[in-house]
């Protein structure tokens, strides 16, 4: 059995799975969608799941291109205990934005998130299966189905270093360029209560006490978030931490973001993130790989975004991947954002989703 689902088909198609080479594409249908706002498209989406480890994607372009007359593929990478709704809500969507410029845009469920979870139950151990396994069988199916032999990543908080050290190493053949929002590769920097945190972790590690899977249920914060996003939006609530900068998500927008993205994952890759505190200590599990020797000498495309209200990932923290990298083409930029809105805000849509729009274009 071999070819894809017809993609000019119009309504959701029957869920059997059809095989090529390289690929699973489980629904093909023809959507309309919002971007933002009033703006709207008419995308063909597809549900993509790779062989071997099976990690979802949602494919998307434009419902009057060919992949062939696309401008080249982008793969979507989400942060910690999140999955692809960072990147598509209802109401606002990055992906249905990048798909309407004439992008083949496909939006990945890391291993243990989303529809990669729903496919084996399987949940992710170690940093390095996201890096060695997952992405880079995503990318050999968007290679396969978009028919570009290269890719640009974009990655979210954690998305984003798995981007540097992914497209540094497995993917680097494959990388056109890198784009991160909110990617904290000196994590602590910039921020009291992070460096502590990450001290209060690593020291947890040392002991040996968490040696066994201990499970984040970051659903649980997803709800309590959204059960009191009122309270956590005000901008007199006393807190170390935002996870959102007050008043920049309509209310709508942001209870469906937070009932949508937050998911249960394995404390021992927040251990992985957290790994040298303010230092840069992007390496692989057994020692064998420093990714961030590899992202330091990559020349490829580099665009880094910041928030300036990004209480988990400040401008200073995300400013060393651009500071370090020896790419010829490297920008940096920092926008009145915190964490979530970077991605899901009112102002992101005229501002931070532009700017990446143009950057990718000219590249």
């Amino acid at each position: 059995m071999g070819g894809t689902l017809g993609p000019r088909s119009s309504g959701c198609l029957p869920r059997i799975p059809c095989y090529g080479p390289l690929r699973v594409i489980l629904r093909t249908e023809t959507v309309e969608q919002i971007i933002d706002g009033d703006r709207r498209g008419t995308f063909i989406k597809q549900v993509v799941m790779t062989p071997g480890q099976p990690i979802g994607m949602v494919r998307k372009y434009r419902a009057d291109l060919e992949p062939s007359q696309t401008r080249g593929a982008v793969m979507l990478i989400h942060g910690f205990g999140q999955n692809r709704y960072t990147w598509h809500i209802s109401r606002r969507s990055f992906s249905a934005y990048l798909a309407q410029r004439g992008w083949d845009v496909f939006n990945v469920d890391l291993r243990g998130h989303g529809r990669s979870l729903y496919f084996d139950g399987r949940r992710p151990r170690v940093l390095d299966e996201y890096i060695d396994e997952d992405v880079p069988a995503c990318a050999r199916e968007v290679v396969e189905l978009s028919g570009h032999s290269k890719v640009f990543l974009i990655g979210h908080s954690m998305g984003g270093l798995i981007s540097y050290c992914a497209g540094a190493t497995k993917l680097k053949s494959q990388l056109r360029g890198i784009v991160t929002l909110g990617s904290p590769y000196g994590f602590g920097k910039g921020s009291v209560a992070m460096k502590g945190l990450a001290t209060v972790l690593n020291t947890l590690r040392l002991t040996g006490l968490l040696d066994a899977p201990v499970q984040l249920p970051l659903e649980l914060l997803g709800k309590h978030l959204r059960r009191r996003r009122k309270l956590w939006n005000s901008r007199f609530f006393p807190t170390p931490v935002r996870a959102w900068r007050p008043d920049s998500v309509e209310d709508e927008v942001l209870e469906e973001y937070l009932r949508l993205a937050f998911e249960q994952t394995n404390l021992s890759i927040a251990f992985d993130i957290l790994a040298g505190g303010d230092r840069v200590a992007l390496t692989s599990g057994d020692g064998s790989v420093d990714y961030g020797v590899a992202f330091e000498a990559l020349k490829r495309p580099l665009l880094v975004i910041a928030g300036d209200q990004d209480d988990l990932a400040p401008p200073e923290s995300c400013r060393v991947a651009y500071d370090r990298s020896r790419s010829d083409d490297k920008t940096f930029r920092v926008f009145p954002a915190g964490h979530a809105d970077i991605v899901i805000g009112r102002e992101t849509a005229a501002t931070i989703w532009p700017l990446i729009g143009d950057w990718l274009e000219r590249r």
